[in-house]
C-alpha cells in the first residue's frame, strides 16, 4: 500500500476484515493474501449463463422473476461501481454487481446470484448481506445520492424431483430451481465496518487475529505450523554441522572455544 495512493476496499476484502483482521490488514497493506485452492469451474459457468439470460431481458424482468420481485433490470448495468468514502479521501469502494432493479420509484437496488447445493433454509449468510449493502453503496451515485436498504438475492440450485429419469438428452436430466429472499440492510452497520477497517489499515500495528468472537483457521494453522517450517529445519541444520565437525580434523582447544562462541550468533 503505497503512499499518496488511493486505497480500494471490496465486500470481499471487507468480509475478510469481519472474519480477521490481521488477515484483512496483510492483504490490503502488503498483498499477503490468503492461500486459495482451485476455484470450481462449473459455478464459474453456471453464473456466466445465469448472467447472460438476464442480459436477454435487460430493461425489463425475466420471466421466472416477474411474480417473486417488483421492478425491471436497470438499462444500464456497469461493469464497476465505484464509491467515494465520506470523511475518508484516500479510500473508496468498488464492486461488480450481479445486477440492479429498478423499483417503481426509480431507485435502484442490488440483486445477487447464489447457486447452491440444495434450497436455502433459513435466513441468508450474513456475509452475503453484507455483501449486498457495500453494493447498495456503490448504487449511491446513480440513486443521485440517496441510500437504499434492501436488496434480493437468487439462489440457484439442482432440483432432484425435477429429474427425468427417462429422458434421453443430459439437458432434460440436470434441472434447476431457485429461490429469491428480499434482504433487509442495515446501511448504518456497514458503514460502520468501513470506517472500522480504514482505522485498522491506519495502524501501524499488526492486529490481533480473529475478529474479537471467533478465532482465524489461516492464523492458527500458522501459529501451529511454523515450528516446523522455521525452529525445525534450524535444529537440523545445527545437528548436520556438529556432526561434520566430528568427522573433520579436530582444531586446537582456542579454536573450539571460539567457534562455540560464535555459532549461535551466526546461525540466529
Amino acid at each position: 500500500m503505497g503512499k499518496n495512493k488511493k486505497v480500494g476496499l471490496s465486500a470481499h476484502t471487507l468480509n475478510i476484515f469481519r472474519e480477521c483482521k490481521r488477515c484483512f490488514y496483510l492483504q490490503v497493506k502488503y498483498d499477503i493474501k490468503r492461500p486459495r485452492g482451485p476455484m470450481p469451474s462449473i459455478a464459474t459457468g453456471i453464473d456466466s449463463l445465469i448472467k447472460d439470460y438476464f442480459e436477454h431481458f435487460r430493461g425489463e424482468l425475466p420471466p421466472f422473476l416477474k411474480e417473486k420481485i417488483e421492478g425491471t433490470l436497470i438499462t444500464n448495468l456497469q461493469k464497476t461501481y465505484y464509491y467515494d468514502i465520506e470523511n475518508f479521501p484516500d479510500y473508496y469502494l468498488w464492486g461488480h454487481l450481479d445486477e440492479a432493479i429498478k423499483l417503481p420509484n426509480g431507485l435502484y437496488i442490488p440483486l445477487d446470484h447464489k447457486t447452491r447445493a440444495s434450497c436455502p433454509k433459513g435466513e441468508p449468510h450474513e456475509a452475503y448481506k453484507f455483501q449486498l449493502g457495500v453494493y447498495s453503496l456503490l448504487l449511491k451515485k446513480s440513486n443521485n445520492g440517496q441510500e437504499v436498504d434492501r436488496g434480493y438475492l437468487v439462489f440457484y440450485y439442482p432440483e432432484k424431483e425435477l429429474t427425468d429419469y427417462n429422458a434421453d438428452k443430459i439437458k432434460n436430466i440436470i434441472n434447476f430451481n431457485f429461490e429469491v429472499k428480499e434482504v433487509k440492510l442495515d446501511i448504518n452497520e456497514i458503514k460502520k465496518v468501513i470506517i472500522d477497517a480504514i482505522n485498522c489499515l491506519e495502524s501501524d500495528k499488526l492486529p490481533e487475529s480473529g475478529n474479537g468472537e471467533t478465532k482465524c483457521e489461516y492464523c492458527e494453522w500458522i501459529e501451529k505450523a511454523k515450528i516446523y517450517y522455521i525452529e525445525s529445519p534450524i535444529i537440523e541444520i545445527k545437528k548436520e554441522i556438529i556432526e561434520e565437525e566430528k568427522i573433520n580434523d579436530i582444531p586446537d582447544e582456542s579454536e573450539v572455544i571460539e567457534e562455540e562462541r560464535e555459532f549461535p550468533e551466526t546461525l540466529f
